[in-house]
């Protein structure tokens, strides 16, 4: 049962990503980009990321786990939070939110593979 849960998690957020026009790793690339671009500070990208994959995400009561991603992602995203701590936030562990809240990370996966076996969605 929690197995078909999850495969209809999974393929609720890949149709959640299409609707949002993400239907390549460069369009991924360039969302993950103006998340960064648009946030005003390191918890708003972090939850822009967690919008853009899980849909409903206001009907959200929690997360237990974390989504699951291919090792190149989640450099990718690593990268923009240190980028971005750089330029917004002098004073903290560059990347620190994101190794703390952020996504996994799996050699099991593709490169910008998304997996939500690890993730269970508690809707309120």
């Amino acid at each position: 049962m929690e197995a078909t849960a999850t495969k209809f998690i999974e393929k609720q957020c890949q149709k959640h990503m299409a609707n949002q026009g993400i239907t390549s790793k460069e369009k991924l690339q360039h969302r993950l980009q103006e998340i960064f671009e648009q946030a005003e500070h390191q918890s708003s990208a972090l939850i822009a990321l967690y919008k853009m994959l899980i849909p409903d995400w206001e009907r959200i009561d929690r997360l237990e786990g974390f989504p699951v991603v291919g090792r190149e992602m989640w450099q990718y995203i690593a990268n923009l939070y240190i980028d971005f701590d750089q330029h917004h936030h002098q004073q903290v562990f560059k990347g620190g939110l994101w190794l703390n809240n952020g996504f996994s990370s799996s050699d099991k996966l593709g490169p910008w593979e998304i997996s939500l076996d690890r993730c269970n969605v508690i809707y309120s």
